[in-house]
C-alpha cells in the first residue's frame, strides 16, 4: 500500500516493512520495478516455453 503524506510518499509492505521516499525517488523506483517485472514476465515466459518449469 503506498501513500502520501506531507509531500513524501510512503510504502507499507509486509511484516511491518515501511519505506519512506521523496516523490522524485518513489517514481524512479516505481519506474525501475516496471521494467524489472517486464523483464522477469519475459524471462519467465522463455522458461515456459523451453518447459524449464
Amino acid at each position: 500500500m503506498a501513500s502520501a503524506e506531507d509531500g513524501l510518499v510512503i510504502l507499507d509492505g509486509p511484516n511491518g516493512l515501511a519505506v519512506t521516499m521523496t516523490a522524485d525517488a518513489a517514481a524512479l523506483t516505481g519506474r525501475n520495478l516496471i521494467s524489472a517485472a517486464e523483464i522477469a514476465r519475459q524471462q519467465m515466459a522463455a522458461k515456459l516455453e523451453n518447459g524449464d518449469v
